[in-house]
């Protein structure tokens, strides 16, 4: 799922170029994500077993002109075989996380290799672009790409989800979402909720949790004390009454769909990333911040570790470990709207110094001819 958003701004220019689309993906979730982005004549699929005859058969079938690899995705045979038939095959968004770095140290008599077979990597960053040479690529088949979570498409203030959430303002709530969260952190967010309100905040919390298949135990932990959270797939449409009804009655609002995560930033008078406050390295901070919205993270943002760097450097969120300093976060930019404004600004010029990787990806298929010069 996180590979399918990082990639979208290349496919939508793919698609754009008239580029029919084969995603594979390693679970579930992204297959449903990716059925969406391939588009009308595109295909999703899970990734076969990385066995030599199986990617063989899938490479037969498809016929690429390229091969495109997002992030990490180091499989052996999938390289190997693709390599063997004259495949152009590609590296986009490469990292390398301070996590996995020793382990792939440990094995870079297998790695190198491995990478050599790439036809071009582009890096995150410098600092990634240096441990894939490390690793054993070519020091002329690394560049910086960019990363291309900074080319999430523009926001539209007119979408029906960011509409139907915004409209609370109306009546005094801010609401603050929450996404991508792992077990512990609905807890945290429930009791920093409550302090908010007792602070005399009118703040409704809305969390949409990284795996839909624990929604039951999510659920139990959002209880704020006045029963159990509204589900977004049961509030009736228009849903803005529904929405209204769980924050004046006290209760939290839970996000049971994919895809509707992104616009609920749109409306947020404050954010809060997942997979930060427990040890999983974090999520995609920018989607809030593309909306220039204060966001909220924990100390476990190994993934995203330059993003962290950057938006720490520039002011556009904190780093908080508790329930506690989560409220008291959220307060100061509710307290000092200035500070919030700040922040707004801040996030479009982010934005716009680092947008381009994907450009930079079309680029390079145009040179390996894997689309037309013209595209």
């Amino acid at each position: 799922m996180g590979e399918m958003r990082a990639v979208a701004p290349v496919l939508n220019l793919l698609r754009e170029a008239g580029v029919s689309l084969v995603l594979s993906t390693t679970s579930p979730s992204g297959r449903d994500a990716a059925a969406i982005l391939a588009g009308e004549g595109g295909a999703a699929r899970l990734l076969p077993l990385d066995l030599g005859p199986l990617i063989g058969r899938a490479l037969r079938a498809c016929r690429p002109r390229a091969v495109v690899v997002v992030e990490t995705e180091i499989w052996p045979s999938l390289i190997t075989e693709t390599a063997a038939a004259g495949v152009p095959l590609l590296l986009v968004n490469g990292r390398i996380s301070d996590r996995a770095l020793p382990g792939y140290r440990r094995l870079r008599r297998v790695v190198g290799p491995l990478l050599r077979r790439f036809t071009a990597i582009h890096a995150q960053s410098d600092a990634d672009a240096e441990r894939f040479r490390e690793l054993g690529a070519g020091p002329h088949q690394v560049v910086s790409g960019g990363n291309l979570k900074y080319d999430l498409p523009e926001t539209d203030p007119a979408a029906a989800v960011t509409t139907e959430l915004r409209r609370v303002h109306a009546d005094g709530w801010r609401p603050l979402v929450a996404g991508s969260t792992h077990p512990g952190e609905e807890r945290v967010l429930a009791l920093a909720t409550v302090s908010l309100r007792q602070a005399g905040h009118l703040v409704g919390l809305v969390v949409a949790p990284r795996h839909l298949e624990r929604l039951e135990s999510a659920a139990a932990d959002l209880d704020l004390g006045s029963g159990p959270p509204a589900r977004w797939s049961e509030l009736e449409e228009p849903r803005e009454e529904g929405i209204l009804s769980a924050f004046r009655s006290g209760r939290a609002l839970l996000v049971d769909t994919y895809g509707v995560l992104g616009e609920l930033y749109g409306a947020a008078d404050a954010a809060f990333v997942g997979g930060t406050l427990v040890s999983v390295g974090g999520h995609n901070l920018l989607e809030p911040l593309n909306w220039g919205v204060p966001t909220m993270f924990g100390p476990h943002t190994e993934n995203a570790r330059e993003v962290r760097d950057t938006v720490l450097a520039m002011g556009l969120g904190v780093e908080v470990s508790d329930a506690t300093e989560l409220a008291e976060a959220v307060m100061r930019y509710w307290n000092e709207p200035e500070v919030a404004e700040a922040v707004a600004r801040g996030a479009r010029r982010l934005f716009a110094q680092n947008r381009g990787a994907a450009a930079k990806v079309m680029a390079e298929l145009r040179r390996l001819g894997a689309i037309g010069k013209g595209s």
